[in-house]
């Protein structure tokens, strides 16, 4: 004899189950995507506010450096090529002033910037025509070298 069981009737106060429902899954993967996608967009932000603020800094020290070496910013090269220690200073100095361009040419790419390099170098040509290597060149991003050769059209013929 086979016995069954009823099954039980819900009572009043119970509610029949009903099939679930895939759209608080869905939901909840679109609230993940863009949750992602905001985390993400602020790191991009955040690099890229960084890189602003590097080469801004970099910049203005060179621009305290120029302030307080006034003798370099205009040089007179045969006096500087006298003494080893200032000749010394000035390669650094105008080192400087590559590195800031190149920061901030990293960042800022801009036809003003580039106008801005182009005046700041002229008082420097001689030294870049005849005293920078492709050594030294090849210490800065691609931009700059690029500049750099740019530049160098300008030196006396014969110069590299």
């Amino acid at each position: 004899m086979t016995s069954t069981t009823p099954s039980p009737t819900p009572s009043p106060q119970e509610k029949p189950k009903r099939p679930q429902s895939n759209w608080a899954q869905i939901i909840s993967a679109a609230v993940g995507v863009l949750g992602f996608a905001a985390v993400s967009f602020q790191i991009n932000l955040i690099r890229q506010n960084t890189r602003e603020t590097t080469a801004r800094q970099v910049y203005m020290s060179y621009s305290e450096s120029a302030l307080r070496n006034p003798e370099l910013v205009e040089p007179d090269m045969k006096a500087l090529r006298a003494d080893r220690l200032q000749f010394v200073r000035y390669k650094n100095f105008v080192a400087h002033m590559l590195f800031a361009y190149d920061e901030i040419l990293s960042v800022y790419d801009h036809e003003e910037w580039r106008r801005s390099f182009a005046q700041e170098i002229r008082p420097h040509m001689e030294y870049v025509c005849f005293d920078m290597t492709a050594e030294d060149d090849a210490t800065y991003f691609e931009k700059m070298r690029t500049l750099l050769k740019e530049t160098r059209k300008s030196c006396p013929t014969g110069q590299r």
